[in-house]
């Protein structure tokens, strides 16, 4: 005689059925996890194309500039300027171009008045540019001003004492100061390569 069935034994979980409850369970969060990556590896390689697309446009981009830049003629150095003659006349605001490249340009002579003495003075700005490799002495340069083919002193109000050594590629504007009044007013730059000579009306 068999025992009587539990009244409950219906309700009770059997061995089979949870089996295929966790299962199920696994396989649908491998299949969420499958369609979850299949979405992230198709936007990836949706990033990758537009990537490969761009990167290509803007390397033909590269490629047409460097051409178009290859076919321009290179530009040559500008030449050394030449030397200017020693010891000719100039207008001031000229360039004087010294056997070694240095330079000197003696700007527009203007009147004034001596600070010191009261005396009419002539100021006169002279740019020394040093286009060399080697330091440029301004003691080896000397200047001399002349009024009317005389001599006129050189005043200590401007820069008639300067020493500094110009170092290569630069420049250094003096101003030089002389004591006279209008007229014809010259300006001669004594420089171990060659003489430079300014003239004009002050």
């Amino acid at each position: 005689m068999s025992a009587p069935a539990s009244p409950y034994s219906s309700l009770a979980p059997q061995p089979r059925q949870l089996r295929a409850t966790y299962h199920f369970g696994v396989v649908s969060v491998l299949g969420l996890l499958v369609a979850f990556g299949l979405v992230v590896y198709a936007t990836w390689l949706g990033v990758a194309a537009l990537t490969a697309v761009e990167g290509a446009t803007q390397h033909v981009g590269v490629t047409d500039a460097s051409a178009h830049l290859a076919s321009v003629p290179a530009v040559a150095a500008p030449p050394p300027l030449a030397a200017t003659p020693s010891g000719i006349t100039m207008d001031f605001d000229q360039l004087w171009t010294a056997s070694d490249g240095n330079t000197i340009v003696a700007g527009t002579p203007t009147m004034g008045t001596s600070a010191e003495t009261g005396e009419s003075v002539i100021l006169v700005p002279v740019t020394l540019t040093n286009n060399g490799e080697r330091d440029w002495n301004p003691v080896s340069t000397s200047f001399v001003g002349k009024l009317n083919h005389a001599t006129v002193p050189e005043s200590a109000e401007g820069d008639w004492m300067y020493r500094t050594p110009i170092v290569a590629h630069t420049s250094v504007t003096l101003t030089k100061v002389f004591v006279a009044g209008p007229g014809q007013f010259s300006l001669t730059a004594s420089t171990p390569n060659g003489v430079a000579l300014f003239s004009g009306q002050v």
